[in-house]
């Protein structure tokens, strides 16, 4: 019995090789892409006070006191207000507080807020915030 498949081999490809419909696969190409540049040479932020935004960093001293007045109001908001959204506000806020000031030793935090999920906000009145200040004085 003759093949009526003509010049095809097995797979369905034309023997000839000036036929090129090899459709087995789909092929997509582009030329190179060049974005164009987001910003300026020069760009330049601009503060709302004018000139080039805030150059002074604050000293340790100022931090340091930043984070026991950080304590002393977050204590003295778990003793006077026993409200759910005020103990998951300063948790948070605590949380944030301690990431940016000590990095991953700042997760310790974190004890706070599984003391208000498990219904003990009176342990919140610890000044972890405090504690930590202290072990990185030490350290």
């Amino acid at each position: 019995m003759p093949d009526d498949r003509g010049d095809d081999d097995r797979d369905g490809r034309s023997a000839d090789p000036d036929r090129d419909d090899d459709d087995r696969g789909f092929s997509f190409s582009l030329p190179p892409i060049r974005l164009p540049p987001m910003f300026p040479e020069r760009f330049r932020v601009l503060w709302p006070g004018g000139g080039d935004g805030p150059t002074a960093r604050a000293s340790r001293l100022t931090a340091a006191a930043a984070l026991v007045a950080f304590d002393l109001v977050d204590a003295a908001l778990a003793l006077a207000v026993d409200v759910p959204v005020v103990a998951a506000a300063r948790v948070v806020a605590g949380a944030v507080v301690a990431a940016g000031a000590f990095g991953l030793p700042g997760l310790l935090y974190a004890a706070e807020g599984a003391a208000v999920l498990g219904g003990v906000p009176e342990l919140t009145v610890f000044p972890t915030l405090t504690l930590l200040l202290a072990v990185r004085l030490v350290r």
